[in-house]
């Protein structure tokens, strides 16, 4: 079967599934905004509510949900009211705004009623307010409790300063996103990849992620559920968001069934991603379904890859649009370029036009439904990789620019990524350091957020481009 695409057309079921998708959102950092000073000292403490008042300004103009203290901290009681003030708040992260020197007991009192990361931010203009000073004061005793925080230094209004803090919410924010993360797990790895088996203690201790069992049954049993009608009005309305649909209409009511109870199932069960093993009863019969629920950000990886599964969900509620999954699957070192594609499983936002989008069956089991483009819309990205168990997580990073390519490269989503750093080093690095075939990609350029991030949850981080 055949249908001309109408590009942008918004169909009733998604729009349905849209609203009902529960947490599909990016989501801005949190961030509670303290100004501390110590009175008493001729450190110009008099200006600390002034600086407040600056920095809320400049924070509430950049993307982050703000959540200041309207007094300024000047005493352990303070600090600590301030803490409960935050606590109450559910941010991500503290922004303290170190108008002079500052007694580290401040920030340990604040601490104590709101744990969270903090970012101190040494504010450099009076040279008699020594604000500096305070913040390494503060240093090694953040460091000796084991606290997640960061030091700048600068004016308000520096925006090297600004974009570090930046940086640092998103993190935090993520870190918090992994802690109340569900993730719905059927299957568990194929048999054929050994290195896809996933511990689900060790990423409960050290992501915080919750994952939750699910038996083959409990999938199929929704499927046979799914009204026909239901699925005959999601199948055609999915025929009018592609350029072209070359496969058996039983195959397309299949996929728009599993769709369907899918989506029942992830809404029933509080999911924020799902991770399949296709491998080999599902394969091809679930690539269609993948797609779309990556678009409305509901992570979902197929083959058993957990870890996979976890950093398409995370890279949704960081960029706000969908991440692709890849395989490492071929160098071009001419070019520096490498290509990452999958079997055909490519959301359908990351397609330069719905037009190019096409519904054929599958490269590998010559039936199904896979859903095949380009994946090279221009501009940069960042891949993920994660490896490990509660002995240790690896997460490997690489970044690189998009270049042109099409299906004649290869019959999937291929995505083509030059580097700057030669491919043949970046494969080499990629084994010194135990990377695996499975790449989450996004866009954007994401390096010293995940850095960050690897910092607060103790992974070995790797940057290999």
């Amino acid at each position: 079967m055949w249908r001309s695409a109408n590009g942008t057309a918004v169909m009733s079921e998604q729009n349905h599934l849209d609203r009902t998708a529960g947490s599909a959102a990016k989501r801005l950092p949190r961030v509670g905004l303290v100004a501390m000073a110590f009175p008493g000292f001729y450190l110009g403490e008099e200006k600390a509510p002034g600086k407040l008042a600056e920095a809320s300004a400049l924070l509430s103009a950049v993307d982050i949900e703000l959540v200041k203290v309207e007094e300024v901290v000047t005493d352990i009681p303070g600090a600590k009211e301030a803490g409960r003030e935050l606590a109450g708040e559910v941010i991500d992260c503290i922004c303290v705004i170190l108008t002079t020197f500052v007694p580290d007991h401040f920030i340990v009192a604040l601490l104590d009623s709101c744990d969270l990361p903090v970012f101190l931010w040494a504010v450099e203009r009076e040279i008699d307010c020594i604000s500096l000073v305070g913040g390494m004061l503060i240093n090694p005793t953040l460091y000796d409790l084991g606290k997640q925080y960061r030091l700048a230094a600068g004016d308000l209004g520096d925006s090297e300063v600004l974009e570090t803090l930046m940086m640092f919410a998103r993190a935090s924010m993520m870190q918090q996103v992994l802690r109340k993360m569900r993730v719905g797990y059927m299957g568990k790895n194929p048999v054929i990849m050994f290195s896809m088996a996933a511990d689900e203690y060790g990423l409960k201790k050290v992501l915080g992620v919750d994952v939750v069992p699910l038996r083959d049954f409990e999938y199929s049993q929704r499927i046979q559920q799914v009204p026909d009608q239901s699925a005959e009005k999601d199948w055609a309305e999915v025929q009018q968001q592609v350029g072209r649909a070359e496969v058996s209409d039983t195959d397309g009511l299949a996929a728009s069934k599993s769709f369907l109870a899918m989506m029942q199932l992830v809404r029933g069960m509080e999911l924020d991603a799902l991770s399949l093993n296709c491998w080999v009863q599902l394969k091809s019969k679930i690539c269609l379904p993948l797609a779309r629920m990556n678009d409305l950000g509901v992570g979902a990886g197929c083959e058993g890859d957990l870890h996979t599964t976890i950093l398409m969900r995370l890279l949704f509620v960081l960029a706000g649009r969908s991440a692709i999954n890849g395989d490492f699957l071929r160098l071009f070192p001419d070019s520096n370029q490498i290509l990452f594609s999958h079997c055909g499983a490519g959301p359908f936002s990351l397609a330069r036009s719905r037009a190019d989008i096409e519904l054929l069956p599958s490269i590998e089991t010559h039936d199904g439904i896979g859903v095949f483009f380009p994946a090279d819309q221009p501009g940069t990205v960042t891949a993920l990789n994660l490896m490990g168990s509660r002995a240790g997580y690896r997460l490997s990073v690489l970044t690189g620019e998009v270049q042109p390519t099409d299906l004649d490269v290869y019959q999937g989503n291929p995505m083509q990524i030059r580097f700057e750093k030669p491919v043949r080093e970046i494969l080499q690095a990629a084994v010194n350091c135990g990377a695996g075939h499975h790449w989450s990609i996004a866009y954007g350029s994401y390096v010293e957020e995940f850095r960050q991030l690897a910092t607060f949850l103790d992974l070995e981080f790797s940057l290999l481009s």
